[in-house]
């Protein structure tokens, strides 16, 4: 994709830990998406990765389902305040989101996003 002139974005669950500097090296992936707590929380992801590579989405899913709305948005809001002068982050969830999760929770986390990008 990198000769079509397009961004090589990683999509896999999993524990990438000892994996990564294959998966940024070669091919070179511009992103990596889906992010656990369980695993690593995506605030650690970021700090350990974003020099190297953008991290897209993290918050996790079920943190998204079994929070408040309140919790969801504080962490959103967290989250793009740490990564905001930096960049190389995305907000989103660290999966797909099933439709077992709240809309209001899905919502209270998409509310962070300025919506003048």
């Amino acid at each position: 994709m990198h000769g079509a002139g397009k961004p090589v974005i990683l999509h896999s669950c999993g524990n990438f830990g000892a994996l990564y500097d294959a998966i940024i090296d070669d091919p070179g992936y511009d992103a990596k998406h889906s992010f656990e707590d369980v695993i690593e929380p995506v605030e650690a992801a970021y700090e350990r990765l974003h020099a190297r590579i953008a991290v897209l989405g993290g918050i996790d899913v079920d943190y998204v389902r079994r929070r408040t709305p309140q919790e969801i948005y504080g962490r959103s809001r967290a989250m793009l305040e740490r990564t905001g002068l930096r960049g190389d982050y995305t907000l989103g969830t660290g999966n797909s989101v099933p439709d077992y999760v709240p809309a209001e929770h899905y919502f209270a986390m998409t509310a962070v996003a300025p919506e003048d990008r």
